[in-house]
This record gives structure tokens, C-alpha cells and sequence, in this order.
């Protein structure tokens, strides 16, 4: 019996990791039930001995991929000794790269989602909500001064220049868009020195 609840944790596992992966790459409306269970190693049918409904696989998929965004923010803090580095400096960088913005399945669902969430559900948006708030006061903190709105204008700087430069067909201007957004960045960090 124990072998069989682990074994169903480990594949609702899958399946939360396989959903939040194809939510942040195709979006929310392309998430199938059927293929994503199959992207897991599942049947169909073994579906709903893990969801309630597609809806509810939506929001636990979503509230992974965020708690998975917090996760990497923390671990990438951590590992960041540079000389010369800031703490706003280390989260603008983990954002505003060339593989973040290559690899919408692996990045920041905020990032993957601003333009089809106002299309979404009540539940999503509450989640995606959250995250704004959680990583706006984590930016906040990483910054010479503090301040809120400041920190919630980088967000903003930073959600946006992902999403445009996933937009454009052009990837020079892509990357372009990448760094002088970090650069723009930056200047909120020097700001308050």
C-alpha cells in the first residue's frame, strides 16, 4: 500500500511538472488533459484519480511553476558571490538573460503568462497576483533604497522586456531589448546609493 501512494505521488509529480512546463511554453487554453498525461508516462484515464478537473490541474500546475520561480530566485541568491554584484543585480541577470528568454517551459511563469492571463480565470489570476506581490517585495528588498513602487516599476521593466523579446522575430533585437532593459534596471540600483 505504501508503495502504491508513492507511486501515485511521484506520478502526480509528473504530471504537475509536465503541465506547468507546457502551461509557460503554449499557454494556458493549450494545455490538454490527454496530452500532457501522456508527456508523464500516464493513461488518460488516470486523470481524475489526480484532478479533480482540468481547471483544478491548471491552478495546482500554475501554483508548482511559481513555487518553483521562488525556489530557483532563492538558489540563485544564494549561489551568487560575484564581486562587484548586488543583490538586484543577481535577480535582474536571472531574468533578463538570452536562455530565460529562449525557454519559456523552464522561466517564470509571470513572464510566460502577462499577456493571456487577463483571459484566465479567477484562481489564476489570484496566484499570479500573489507572485507579483511576493517578487515585487523581494525586489524591493534587493534594492539600495527599498522602495516599493520602485521595485514594482522593475517588475514591471523586467516581465515586460521578457515577454517583447519572445515577441519579435528579430533576435538581435531581441537581445537588445534584454540589455538595455538590465541596464535600465541598474539604474534603480544606483539610484539609491
Amino acid at each position: 500500500m505504501g508503495y502504491s501512494q508513492a507511486q501515485k505521488a511521484e506520478s502526480r509529480q509528473r504530471v504537475l511538472e509536465n503541465a506547468s512546463r507546457q502551461i509557460r511554453e503554449h499557454g494556458i487554453e493549450a494545455l490538454g488533459v490527454a496530452d500532457c498525461m501522456r508527456s508523464a508516462g500516464l493513461t488518460h484515464g488516470a486523470f481524475y484519480g489526480h484532478f479533480a478537473s482540468r481547471d483544478a490541474l491548471i491552478v495546482e500546475a500554475l501554483e508548482y511553476a511559481l513555487k518553483r520561480s521562488r525556489e530557483r530566485i532563492v538558489a540563485h541568491e544564494a549561489d551568487n558571490g560575484e564581486p562587484g554584484g548586488t543583490p538586484l543585480r543577481f535577480i535582474a541577470e536571472m531574468f533578463l538573460n538570452e536562455r530565460h528568454m529562449e525557454n519559456p517551459g523552464e522561466g517564470c511563469a509571470l513572464c510566460a503568462l502577462a499577456g493571456e492571463a487577463r483571459h484566465a480565470s479567477a484562481d489564476v489570476r489570484a496566484l499570479l497576483t500573489r507572485y507579483l506581490h511576493d517578487l515585487t517585495a523581494r525586489v524591493a528588498e534587493a534594492t539600495s533604497s527599498g522602495d516599493e513602487k520602485a521595485a514594482l516599476g522593475i517588475v514591471a521593466t523586467i516581465v515586460g522586456a521578457i515577454t517583447l523579446a519572445r515577441a519579435v522575430d528579430d533576435d538581435a533585437l531581441a537581445k537588445s531589448i534584454l540589455a538595455s532593459s538590465l541596464a535600465l534596471v541598474m539604474t534603480q540600483d544606483d539610484a539609491g546609493r
